[in-house]
């Protein structure tokens, strides 16, 4: 028999309204499971996945608290302390912080020409920050950016640039402006002593350097206002050879116009000229097309500011890929390795104020690419993979291209590793500019092959479903409504087969999106919600034994039986608090919802548990 950990990415739980598409949509397969069997929900957001409070929760963090079997802190919380802290080193607030940048750049723009020929730090005195510029905080936070631009302006630099990435799915889709305007608003006396310093390089839309699902195209077009590929020898076959692009359309002939230089003060009008013109293209943060006006030059420093890895990870490795082939000598910076197995670690006790840094303080895969993160994103020991295969039990992990990372990488704890009897299994996402196109995605084909090769033949299978996710970040209600509809089909099929073959079923969330989307009104003005939300997430248990008739409350001896389970985990160092658990599984969600009906707020339990309890439920017998 397999046990099923089903994860619908992005389905959280909100009472009917206007822009709920969950409320509007047909799924009679889930509303069977509310009505039918036990199920209660888990907190997904702020402290209760190991972020600041506030903050919603994402995929990423999500993946990681409920793989962890554990609260799992994120890197993120001690990135904006330190940036807080002008990046000053201090193991009390940021212990996975490996050195000071301040100083790093220091010693960098006085180093001795003279140490050129012996490869070592040296050079132009020029820091290029790149990330996503955005208040939705799930990839990045301005406060890291501001806290560069003074760790750079304190080292020296003369020139700071600023590449920014624009949003428009973890925040309203027209808001790039506002957000600058709130930046230069909020953080006025930080930035003041460097206004001289700051110039604006590129912009352009995440849709293009953020990919995630080996779209070289987008990935090489979103860096074509950061690098001025003309100059750069032999570009154009290095291109086709190297990732089968043609990169014509992104070389510089010479009629195109000299790029001009945008200073601090300018920035607010550029960004609105330049984003009137792309709205009225149809063309929205997302997408924005990418524009440059300050390109990388040999020698510079290149600081990536985005925390979380699955959305810079094509980015950074095409820059240390470009970076070596062309020997523009980069400096690279990083806020987070993102996983590429490219990075040179520096020894945090090393003395950089007093003498050259090593190129490798640490022995990595790459030598060559001048890659240095700050801050070390430590792994997670005592996994939930880990657990099922020391076991001695089977596992498959399976999702589409847009969620694969989730269910290997960061539910294995952010280790690129299967343990023994793991397998992974990628179905290949749509190939579209937006989900909404399609909004189906491969929730079939995932579905199918779990029905033809999963099902009895594996202990345990982890799925991701993407639809409710991507298609909320559409902020398109007539295909979320759609996408949910398909999707609850789709759990039809593997309802019934798990009832049929006698397996059990928990399904959960990650994180809120989809049940929040389209337009809304705020302030008198028009927006978009195209983001993630901060409400709690389902977690159902489809097993016979917990079963109930309507109005009836759990069996006690379920209950006695199911922290049973549980204790029996203790020896293998799992903690967890067993009179919150039990307060949950007294909680019992007396429903009985019709076709057209959806949940009442007095029918959504308040969480009691953090999300990783999913996991510990998964593993019980």
């Amino acid at each position: 028999m397999s046990k099923i950990l089903c994860v619908l990415d992005g389905f959280g739980l909100l009472p009917e309204s206007d822009n709920n598409p969950t409320s509007m949509a047909k799924m009679p397969n889930l509303k069977y499971l509310l009505n039918n069997y036990f199920w209660t929900t888990l907190n997904a957001d702020g402290e209760s996945v190991g972020q600041e409070a506030g903050l919603v929760g994402n995929s990423e963090v999500g993946h990681m608290n409920i793989g962890g079997l554990k609260l799992v802190p994120q890197l993120s919380y001690q990135i904006t302390k330190s940036a807080e802290n002008n990046y000053n080193l201090d193991e009390n607030i940021a212990p996975n912080q490996l050195f000071d940048p301040k100083k790093f750049l220091e010693k960098k723009f006085h180093t001795s020409p003279t140490l050129l020929s012996e490869g070592q730090l040296k050079g132009s005195k020029t820091v290029h920050l790149v990330g996503l510029f955005s208040t939705g905080s799930i990839h990045s936070d301005l406060r890291h950016w501001v806290g560069a631009i003074e760790s750079a302006g304190h080292s020296g630099a003369e020139k700071i640039v600023l590449h920014l990435i624009s949003d428009g799915r973890d925040c309203d889709r027209q808001s790039l402006v506002a957000t600058w305007g709130y930046f230069i608003k909020k953080f006025q006396a930080k930035l003041k002593p460097f206004k001289d310093k700051i110039y604006l390089g590129s912009l352009g839309g995440r849709f293009y350097g953020m990919d995630r699902d080996n779209n070289w195209e987008r990935v090489i077009e979103g860096m074509s206002g950061m690098f001025d590929f003309a100059e750069l020898r032999d570009s154009a076959e290095y291109f086709k050879l190297k990732y089968n692009l043609e990169i014509q359309k992104f070389l510089r002939s010479s009629e195109t116009p000299k790029m001009i230089e945008i200073k601090f003060d300018d920035i607010l009008n550029q960004l609105d000229n330049l984003t009137l013109e792309s709205y009225n293209t149809g063309q929205f943060d997302e997408t924005i097309t990418p524009l440059g006006f300050s390109y990388f030059g040999t020698n510079d420093t290149v600081w990536l500011l985005n925390f979380r890895t699955d959305r810079m990870k094509e980015m950074s490795q095409m820059l240390c890929e470009i970076n070596s082939h062309f020997n523009l000598n980069l400096t690279i910076l990083a806020n987070n390795s993102y996983g590429i197995k490219q990075e040179i670690y520096l020894d945090k006790n090393l003395d950089i104020s007093n003498k050259i840094l090593p190129k490798n303080t640490l022995e990595t895969d790459y030598k060559e690419g001048n890659y240095y993160p700050i801050f070390k994103n430590e792994s997670v020991k005592g996994t939930l993979a880990e657990y099922i295969s020391k076991l001695g039990k089977s596992q498959l992990h399976i999702a589409e291209t847009e969620k694969f990372n989730h269910v290997t990488y960061f539910l294995n704890g952010g280790k690129d590793i299967k343990w023994p009897g793991e397998d992974w299994v990628v179905i290949d996402s749509n190939k579209v500019a937006s989900h909404a196109e399609l909004p189906e995605m491969k929730a079939k084909e995932v579905t199918d092959y779990i029905l033809d090769n999963g099902l009895g033949k594996y202990d345990y299978i982890v799925v991701n479903y993407a639809n409710p996710d991507m298609i909320g970040h559409t902020g398109d209600v007539p295909a979320a409504i759609k996408t949910l509809e398909f999707l609850d089909h789709q759990l039809g099929r593997l309802i019934k087969a798990c009832q049929d073959g006698g397996h059990s079923l928990i399904i959960t969330a990650d994180h809120g999106n989809i049940e929040k989307v389209g337009a809304y009104t705020q302030d008198g003005i028009l927006l978009t919600d195209t983001e993630h939300n901060p409400n709690c997430v389902p977690l159902i248990l489809v097993d016979n034994k917990f079963k109930k008739g309507l109005g009836t409350l759990l069996d006690k001896n379920i209950i006695k039986q199911f922290m049973q389970d549980v204790h029996n985990l203790e020896h293998c160092n799992i903690q967890f608090n067993k009179a919150e658990l039990e307060q949950m599984l007294n909680q019992i969600n007396q429903v009985d919802l019709k076709e057209l009906q959806w949940l009442k707020q007095e029918q959504i339990p308040s969480p009691i548990l953090p999300l990783w309890y999913a996991g510990l439920g998964f593993i019980t017998d």
